[in-house]
């Protein structure tokens, strides 16, 4: 049988090849450090569901809990000697208090950035812990002042590590080029504007890492339809953990990477929490069965 061709189809396809140039919605590999960064906080976002972390990670030290009991926030402030980095890891969704503020969904105005509205429950959370971890901050890089500064978090607490890094890049200026932002199963924090607010702050190369993994569905939440937007830059996550099977994607909603793969679960709509959202590069985050204990083992 003959091939079947149109001018129609010819249009179609030179439309696809269009937009796959301008890599709207293309994926690209990652190198081997970049992956094992990834994996690296990882493990501090999970620890960073333990009130009690023994044993950090890669042989850190913890050098403040903090804690808020009005709101059930938490963060954890170690020091990691080996690698000359200060890491802020934001604790996710773990109390009734937290699901509370996972459902106040009501977008309410950011200052300092026009039209730029946000989760109304994060950014509370965030308000009641911010003197405390920016001052915490503060007091580590006077005592080490060449340390990286990296901020992590899983689920709630990657929105978390968000605000934090949107506040301290402009607390301390002329420490940006040390600070970096790793988020984990991150909900979508605020509207277009803040998105796009944070991709000019936050998203140079290798600054701001977005992870998500294979169906996990509390990145697909709360809806675009309520007026919510992810910022870059995501890199999404497969099985079984490589870096074969880890890819950077364009753009701040590639319809290629997570968005893919409905990611059913506990959350508004019949997606959020399952179990691609507790278990990311193999590694065991945000499940009450194991709060942070396997990464506070060393």
């Amino acid at each position: 049988m003959a091939a079947v061709s149109s001018p129609i189809l010819t249009l179609l396809l030179l439309y696809q090849l269009f937009w796959a140039q301008l890599g709207l919605s293309s994926t690209s590999s990652i190198t081997e450090d970049i992956y094992n960064r990834l994996v690296r906080y990882t493990r501090f976002s999970a620890a960073a569901y333990s009130s009690d972390c023994r044993i950090p990670p890669g042989g850190a030290t913890v050098v403040s809990y903090i804690n808020n009991n009005t709101t059930d926030t938490q963060a954890t402030l170690f020091r990691d000697d080996a690698h000359q980095d200060l890491i802020i890891a934001f604790r996710g969704t773990s109390s009734v208090q937290d699901f509370v503020s996972d459902f106040n969904q009501t977008l309410v105005p950011f200052s300092g950035c026009e039209n730029c509205t946000v989760h109304g429950g994060y950014f509370r959370q965030w308000n009641s812990v911010a003197a405390v971890v920016t001052e915490d901050v503060k007091s580590s890089l006077a005592d080490y002042p060449t340390y990286t500064i990296s901020v992590t978090g899983h689920s709630m607490g990657a929105s978390l590590a968000v605000f934090a890094a949107q506040t301290l890049h402009a607390l301390f200026p002329d420490d940006n080029d040390r600070l970096t932002t790793y988020t984990y199963g991150q909900p979508r924090t605020g509207n277009p504007s803040w998105a796009a607010y944070i991709d000019s702050l936050l998203s140079q190369p290798g600054k701001l890492f977005r992870v998500t993994h294979a169906n996990d569905g509390v990145p697909q939440i709360p809806s675009t339809s309520d007026g919510y937007q992810h910022h870059e830059e995501e890199y999404w996550a497969n099985d079984p953990p490589s870096v074969e099977n880890t890819v950077r994607c364009e753009g701040d909603e590639p319809p290629d990477c997570n968005l893919s793969e409905p990611g059913f679960g506990l959350g508004n709509g019949g997606k959020g929490i399952n179990l691609a959202h507790l278990i990311y590069f193999g590694i065991s985050i945000g499940d009450p069965v194991d709060p942070g204990l396997s990464s506070c083992s060393g």
